[in-house]
């Protein structure tokens, strides 16, 4: 009998024991768990994310006006449940239409000096949504160059040097007479930039950046 009594004290110890490892144990495991679900529900989120800029700018390329707006409600409804808003949303596009200019070109249009020979340059820039949460990647035009539809003349995107599209030459060789549409999209969520090799957010407030280039 007193060797039965001495053991009890020794299960409890055991009991003990084991709480205090359940306990720790539970301290990684249930934030580990919660964290997989809201990293999953915002990849999730920036995959829509992606695939509404593809589509969008899939339209765009094929001649869609984005200035007009049947062409802007078509891309909010697209974008349902990012509250693509003009002004107020949480979501901002910027197309543009970039070229690699060549001396050619500006002998055709009898543009003298050439300032821009050999850089890329910004043709057209259409913005809509909350303009104010994205910077395009590629610079910003003066915006009294741009027409009501954003289109700019031969003679500025030939000679101003706001309509140099930044780093445009090192991600896309163009021949002369071609034309890429690009469409940049910024989607306010947590930032999500570390998954994106280098389309990393354009806004100090974090957030999702997506590019499509047709």
């Amino acid at each position: 009998m007193e060797s039965l009594h001495a053991k009890a004290p020794r299960r409890r110890s055991q009991r003990g024991s084991l709480a205090i490892e359940f306990a720790l144990v539970m301290l990684v495991v249930v934030p580990l768990f919660f964290g997989t679900v809201v990293m999953g529900i915002t990849i999730g989120r920036a995959e829509e994310a992606t695939q509404v800029t593809r589509d969008v700018g899939h339209m765009y390329s094929e001649g869609i006006d984005f200035t007009t707006t049947a062409a802007q409600n078509l891309a909010a409804k697209l974008a349902t449940g990012f509250d693509l808003t003009a002004g107020t949303g949480d979501t901002a596009m910027i197309f543009s239409q970039i070229s690699t200019l060549f001396a050619a070109d500006c002998t055709a249009a009898s543009v003298n000096p050439c300032t821009n020979d050999g850089q890329g340059v910004i043709k057209q820039r259409v913005s809509f949504g909350n303009t104010s949460l994205l910077t395009s990647a590629f610079g910003t035009p003066t915006s009294t160059f741009e027409d009501p539809e954003g289109n700019i003349s031969a003679a500025n995107y030939m000679q101003q040097s706001s309509c140099v599209a930044t780093g445009w030459t090192s991600i896309i060789t163009q021949n002369d007479n071609d034309v890429a549409y690009v469409l940049e999209a910024y989607y306010k969520m947590p930032d999500l930039s570390f998954l994106s090799s280098g389309y990393s957010a354009k806004s100090a407030s974090g957030g999702f950046y997506a590019r499509t280039i047709y």
